[in-house]
């Protein structure tokens, strides 16, 4: 009846903005993809990229699957910082590989990189509030939560919810101007 999502390819726009913006629009970057398989990771790959690509000072010297894991984050970080010493930048399909990115990052002293994410997960807001990653993209995953009841309360009063079945709900971009207003997955603000 509702398939309320997130709009992950202008979520993902919206994180590549920044990311863009906080390397200066240069330099060698990595991509920490999804599960290869999970139409997600494509999504938010693709919208990563029709930004990024616009701007030919940006080299993506790796990008790896990560599988969503935060194990295999920190060791698919480890080991292109090894091949790729020189890199100025992460960006990342979730929070979760993020955060063992950006503790590869960390175990490795090399905490001047750039990491963003996408989910807007609590691990991350904490990061971001203490200057270690530098954004994510929320979900308002608490939201489409309090929509679905809404919805269904509705269908089940008057047969219809009014809506379309599909509905896309926009992210927001987190960076550490509201990540404080940021609590499992909604912004108090």
């Amino acid at each position: 009846v509702s398939q309320i999502v997130s709009n992950n390819y202008q979520g993902a726009q919206l994180g590549a903005e920044e990311f863009v913006s906080l390397m200066g629009e240069e330099g060698p970057y990595v991509e920490l993809l999804g599960r290869e398989a999970d139409t997600n990771a494509g999504i938010r790959s693709a919208g990563y990229h029709d930004i990024i690509d616009q701007f030919p000072d940006l080299e993506m010297v790796a990008q790896q699957s990560a599988n969503w894991s935060q194990t295999e984050g920190y060791e698919k970080m480890e080991t292109i910082l090894q091949a790729n010493p020189g890199i100025k930048g992460v960006i990342c399909g979730n929070d979760t590989m993020a955060m063992g990115a950006w503790a590869a990052l960390e175990a490795a002293g090399r905490t001047e990189v750039i990491v963003v994410g996408f989910d807007g997960s609590n691990d991350v807001r904490d990061s971001i509030l203490n200057g270690g990653i530098k954004a994510t993209v929320l979900q308002p995953a608490y939201r489409q939560a309090q929509l679905a009841v809404e919805q269904a309360d509705q269908y089940l009063e008057t047969g219809s919810t009014g809506q379309p079945e599909k509905q896309l709900m926009d992210c927001v971009l987190i960076t550490p101007e509201n990540a404080g207003d940021l609590e499992t997955f909604a912004l108090s603000s």
